[in-house]
């Protein structure tokens, strides 16, 4: 009976190694992506970035919005003769408006596409870069850990880290 019982021992001992276990367990960790994103330094330029470009387009489509309402006013008032042609007129800037705002905010959302993936990029590298510092064998997004305790949360340290690194370029 001792020799089951040693062998089994010697078995977990071997096992335990093989798995590279240590005394406090595998280390895991979450992060807030959306948080790490919109409170880091270079997060903030890319917000700001988009922001300014949608600021822009808004622009652009309010002074389209502003002819067209101005038009639509002065339909009303034409005569009979030229109120056709004033209508196909305002038909075709309103389509053209439409067009517009559809390219803009296709625009927007490819530029918005576009710096959330090259911040997204940084963030993969400082968490590979924590992870093998600090031997986590498992770091979630906060949106695929329904739940978690915020003592693993790492989103502070990984917004510090990703601030220094920029402060370094």
């Amino acid at each position: 009976m001792k020799a089951v019982s040693g062998l089994v021992f010697t078995g977990l001992i071997v096992v335990s190694l093989l798995i590279g276990c240590n005394a406090e367990g595998p280390k895991i960790a979450v992060v807030d992506m959306n948080r790490v994103i919109s409170e880091s330094q270079e997060g903030k330029k890319a917000n700001a970035a988009l922001d300014t470009l949608v600021k822009e387009k808004r622009a652009a489509a309010g002074e389209k919005a502003e002819e067209i309402d101005k038009l639509r006013k002065n339909v009303d008032k034409e005569p009979a003769a030229t109120k056709k042609s004033k209508e196909d007129e305002l038909a075709r800037i309103s389509a053209e408006y439409q067009k517009m705002v559809a390219a803009y905010e296709n625009e927007v959302q490819k530029k918005a596409a576009e710096l959330r993936a090259g911040v997204l990029k940084e963030i993969k590298n400082i968490l590979d870069t924590v992870g093998t510092e600090e031997k986590y064998v498992l770091i979630l997004s906060t949106e695929n850990a329904p739940y978690f305790q915020k003592t693993i949360d790492i989103s502070d340290k990984v917004i510090m880290r990703y601030n220094e690194l920029q402060g370094t370029k």
